[in-house]
């Protein structure tokens, strides 16, 4: 007969087997459970990933527009040299080094507020557009630099003129029945009056009645545009600016003293000049790209 203490032994042997699995399972329970936790807690602790905010220094690349969609300036050299992408009259071509992102101190006060202010809350790698007012950007037009000029107008057919003041427009010494372009509206001019003796050339234009002339600036280098000649009478030509509204600050002009300027605003009876820069009166909308919080 087996002793007391044997049979205890044995039921040692017996038990071990069924404890051990449960305490492995119950350890396994809890290191899920507290995985699973722990994961809760550092998600819901995690602040992500660290956006601008004022004061932060920053590296951003950018895209400058106007309301047309040409570009005045970029920090990019894949936009600056695409040839499809519209550009303002005065963009400015740079090496293809020159083209980095932009770094500045946000509320610093260095650039255009609202570019500044767009920045904040953005984390590197994320976009936003803002459109900046003109009066929030460069500023509204002073009244000083602008020029208003009747959309229909009329051109006297005669003038009287120096002999000096002939050569120099025309590029020609005055002689009777000369004829001769017009350097601003490209119509033949003949001297119709030759007075040496008292110093007066006497001129007369012979614009076309219905023909078109290309005026204030060059076609080939992207400025002018076409005036109409609506009828011819015997002291006057009438003229229209073929413009619309829909042209305004996509045309550059230069004026008979040689001044450039931009095309304001056209309307039924008035065509503006602009002699300011290109960037002042107009809207500005600027793609944003944060590339770095520097610190």
């Amino acid at each position: 007969m087996r002793s007391l203490p044997s049979i205890r032994a044995d039921r040692k042997a017996v038990d071990a087997p069924i404890l051990i699995p449960a305490v492995v399972l119950v350890v396994c329970f809890l290191i899920v459970a507290g995985i699973a936790v722990g994961d809760r807690i550092s998600t819901e602790d995690d602040p992500g990933p660290r956006v601008a905010a004022t004061g932060d220094t920053v590296k951003v690349d950018y895209v400058g527009s106007y309301a047309n969609g040409w570009v005045f300036d970029t920090s990019l050299y894949e936009v600056a040299a695409d040839e499809r992408v519209p550009k303002s009259f005065e963009f400015q071509m740079k090496d293809e080094g020159q083209y980095e992102p932009m770094e500045f101190v946000i509320g610093e006060g260095r650039l255009l507020q609202k570019f500044e202010t767009a920045v904040i809350g953005l984390a590197p790698g994320e976009r936003t557009t803002v459109t900046i007012p003109a009066a929030e950007g460069y500023g509204e037009v002073p009244q000083d630099k602008l020029e208003r000029h009747d959309k229909v107008h009329d051109v006297p057919l005669r003038q009287t003129m120096s002999l000096s003041q002939f050569e120099d427009h025309y590029g020609e010494e005055a002689k009777s029945g000369l004829v001769v372009s017009d350097p601003f509206y490209g119509w033949d001019v003949m001297v119709e009056s030759f007075k040496p003796h008292v110093d007066e050339v006497m001129v007369k234009n012979l614009p076309v009645q219905g023909e078109r002339y290309w005026a204030y600036g060059d076609r080939d280098q992207g400025s002018g545009w076409n005036l109409k000649v609506i009828s011819v009478g015997s002291k006057t030509a009438t003229l229209e600016h073929q413009l619309t509204p829909e042209m305004a600050n996509s045309v550059k002009g230069v004026d008979k003293d040689g001044e450039s300027f931009y095309l304001h605003e056209v309307d039924d009876g008035s065509v503006w000049f602009k002699y300011a820069d290109e960037r002042v009166g107009q809207d500005l909308t600027f793609s944003i790209t944060l590339k770095q919080i520097v610190r």
